[in-house]
């Protein structure tokens, strides 16, 4: 039986008018119909990506200017698309906040991202190979898988992951789809070594503290909801008292001064939206804030702008 040889879908933005590459990328449907981040170009736009399906993991390999990369709550419970994804930075660099955890990624190092949990981060100009596993695949090779989200992998444990993608990107115009799954197993392999080599070892004592601040977290944002979330609230929800619910989120300032950082965050957030274009008044009742004119000072304290002109600057960036 004569194998098949390994397609590889190509799309490049180099042939396009400067004014029409970004929106071009951006609808096009891969490698799902919705949009899997929230993204802002920081350079005027170029990108060239090259794919091939191994066997059970998608390829990729990209040269793309600097961008800004989010992917949000809101993003997350609307997509069934939540695999974890593990990008080689060959050219450039990468940093920010992958669900509180910061990161910084290097030339010459990969790092592990989990699309099931909220992120930030900018890149500069890059050239890049990533993998995209299914969870399925990531719960099998990398125990916990808890502990892949914002994981970077540096030294000669990553450069020897890139060593073996960079032969296997060169191999497949030659390697058939029988064989593919070899050069697959040899990725998995040492991607697996490189995170049991720099994941931590053990993971900290949690407090009773720090234990009642994330169950209470959780009431937040799977029960009472933002706008409704008070002392009060939570205290007769998790069966707890004031004090002791004033005490866990010590170190946030207070309870109160986490739902404010919170609620002021998430009005950002819809501000961005610019499609949505939700009222501000809207926006004030279902945050919690006790009407617009509160949002709109507690929003101005914080980001040096009103709602209304954040939203307005936006548009003009957009």
């Amino acid at each position: 039986m004569v194998a098949s040889p390994i397609a590889i879908d190509r799309f490049s933005t180099a042939d396009l008018p400067p004014e029409t590459r970004y929106d071009a990328w951006l609808q096009r449907s891969w490698p799902r119909a919705e949009p899997i981040y929230q993204t802002w170009p920081t350079e005027p736009f170029d990108v060239r990506m090259e794919s091939a399906v191994l066997d059970q993991l998608l390829f990729v390999r990209t040269e793309i200017t600097a961008m800004t990369w989010e992917r949000r709550a809101g993003d997350i419970r609307g997509s069934d698309f939540q695999p974890i994804i593990v990008t080689m930075m060959l050219e450039g660099q990468a940093q920010g906040t992958l669900d509180g955890r910061p990161f910084l990624e290097p030339a010459g190092s990969y790092h592990f991202h989990d699309l099931a949990r909220p992120s930030r981060h900018d890149s500069t100009a890059s050239v890049t190979y990533s993998l995209v596993l299914p969870r399925d695949v990531a719960k099998a090779w990398f125990t916990p898988v808890e502990d892949l989200h914002g994981l970077v992998v540096t030294g000669p444990m990553a450069g020897a992951v890139l060593d073996m993608a960079r032969s296997t990107w060169a191999l497949l115009q030659t390697i058939d789809t029988q064989h593919a799954s070899r050069f697959e197993r040899a990725l998995l392999e040492l991607l697996a070594a490189g995170f049991e080599a720099t994941r931590p070892m053990a993971p900290p004592r949690t407090s009773a503290e720090e234990s009642l601040r994330a169950r209470a977290i959780e009431t937040i944002d799977l029960g009472v909801g933002l706008g409704r979330a008070s002392a009060a609230n939570l205290s007769r929800s998790l069966g707890v008292s004031v004090d002791q619910l004033s005490s866990a989120f010590r170190a946030d300032g207070g309870l109160a001064a986490y739902l404010l950082t919170r609620r002021l965050n998430a009005a950002r957030d819809a501000l961005m939206e610019l499609d949505r274009a939700e009222p501000i008044g809207g926006m004030a009742h279902r945050l919690g804030f006790s009407d617009p004119a509160h949002l709109s000072r507690a929003f101005r304290k914080k980001f040096g702008v009103s709602p209304r002109e954040y939203r307005r600057l936006e548009s003009r960036a957009d």
